[in-house]
């Protein structure tokens, strides 16, 4: 894989944040209320029937074209450095205390399921409700950055919450897990648990819990040296980070570190870990040259479908579950080394660009629009709780490159089923198409489609609200 360096240009915008947050639970209800089914070995046609190797899909033509003018590129990236930066040069926390402390209302009776499949108790709960000073929002404020990949959390709690004791589902899907951040992403601390076990951090995308031994507080100068205006992104998914010959930690495709030197075959890079005085301390970490480019890359279809090859076949992992990605984790993670900060969940990735939307068109119509209007790699497609990458036509058809969970079927006298994917794929439209059970209309992707969103050009004011979920 060869990148040359070049950045791009877009308007990140959030939109919808009273929708965003009580979002993503009821979406993950939304895909999964249904009983278990037996047909969870069965396989969907496109995945046989298609190349899983996004270059397959390059037009030899425009596979090398710059998606958007290098003057945008450079921008947007350097929009999205500043962006990513931010949480250390806060004062005052972005969230209000509601919003912060979302979880506390959401789950106080709600204590759902564990990785057992049993019913917790209200006493457990309650314990971690009883954790949260909510009283005392904000306290602490001060930055930070994360040592190694760490969870960011709705609650101040490691075990799993599920509405579902159905093995499949419960040991797939935890409510309280919002995202995975690698180790150097900046945070600023806006609350500290009554344990003093935990953070309430914000990043340049949302806010979480995070266990405080995962995360370092920063001073001035270590900001300084960190934000040396030269930085190396991630381009080979779980690249391991040694120092002293000996691997310290992992990092997922997408992570922005300080460039410090490099030779023909290693790269040093800024890492951080805790000093004698307990605040973070700047350290040097080497990683293969291969794994590594200059931030950032250009942005061609070549080098995006190079990227999305990373990460195909990767498991789906709701909010970045034990590290892996769900459908809007796996498209941020695409697009960051091309200098473009997408927000975290799919519904805020809609408002990232320009929004043509779909809503009340005919399937057939849809489709139409999609062929004629959309640039593949560089629009997304959404619907209400997934968004998918646009990447060309095959047959007459257009294909997604998208990470998402499963078909639904439903079988005789109406039960439902599913038949679960899991993983990062790429697909028609109409996954399963074939199958004489699915759940026709609403296990078809293009049923669902309300917008297309062209990365790097101007945000609409506002989107159409989603539907009651």
């Amino acid at each position: 894989m060869i990148f040359r360096k070049c950045s791009m240009a877009s308007k990140i915008k959030r939109l919808l944040h009273s929708f965003v947050l009580p979002a993503m639970p009821l979406v993950m209800v939304t895909l999964l209320s249904v009983p278990a089914s037996s047909q969870a070995a069965r396989t969907i046609r496109d995945l046989s029937a298609l190349s899983q190797n996004p270059l397959s899909y390059l037009e030899p033509a425009t596979a090398d074209k710059w998606l958007l003018p290098p003057e945008e590129l450079e921008l947007a990236n350097r929009e999205a450095t500043s962006t990513f930066f931010n949480p250390w040069h806060r004062r005052q926390p972005r969230h209000s205390r509601e919003t912060a402390t979302w979880g506390v209302q959401k789950y106080a009776d709600n204590p759902g399921y564990g990785s057992d499949g049993r019913r917790r108790s209200q006493y457990w709960i309650g314990a971690i409700i009883q954790n949260v000073p909510v009283e005392q929002y904000p306290q602490g404020l001060f930055p930070a950055i994360t040592l190694k990949r760490t969870d960011s959390r709705m609650l101040p709690a490691t075990e799993r919450h599920s509405n579902y004791s159905t093995p499949g589902i419960r040991n797939s899907f935890d409510n309280f897990q919002q995202s995975s951040l690698p180790a150097g992403t900046p945070v600023f601390v806006v609350l500290v648990s009554r344990d003093k076990k935990w953070f309430l951090a914000e990043t340049d995308h949302l806010i979480g819990w995070v266990q405080a031994a995962d995360i370092a507080p920063v001073t001035a100068d270590f900001i300084k040296s960190w934000e040396n205006g030269t930085y190396v992104t991630v381009v080979r998914d779980k690249t391991p980070v040694s120092v002293g010959g000996k691997i310290l930690f992992s990092v997922p495709l997408g992570a922005i570190f300080p460039k410090v030197g490099s030779s023909s075959e290693k790269m040093r890079i800024g890492i951080a870990r805790r000093g004698a005085d307990g605040n973070a301390s700047l350290s040097t970490g080497s990683v293969s040259a291969e794994a590594v480019s200059e931030k950032p890359l250009p942005f061609t279809a070549r080098n995006v479908a190079s990227i999305a090859g990373e990460l195909v076949g990767g498991k789906y992992g709701w909010g970045g579950f034990q590290g892996k990605r769900d459908c809007s984790a796996t498209i941020r993670d695409v697009f960051a080394p091309f200098g473009i900060l997408l927000p975290r969940n799919s519904t805020d990735q809609a408002g990232a660009g320009r929004f043509v939307p779909l809503l009340g068109l005919s399937p057939e119509k849809k489709e139409a629009i999609i062929m004629q209007q959309g640039v593949p790699w560089r629009t997304l497609l959404w619907t209400p709780g997934h968004i998918m990458l646009y990447i060309g036509t095959h047959r007459g058809k257009p294909l997604i490159f998208h990470n998402f969970w499963k078909v639904g079927t439903k079988g005789a006298g109406g039960v439902k089923g599913r038949i679960i994917v899991g993983r990062t794929v790429i697909t028609t439209l109409h996954p399963g198409s074939e199958l004489p059970d699915r759940d026709v209309p609403t296990a078809d992707i293009l049923f669902g489609l309300q917008g297309m969103v062209f990365l790097g050009e101007k945000s609409q004011p506002s989107l159409p609200a989603p539907p009651a979920i």
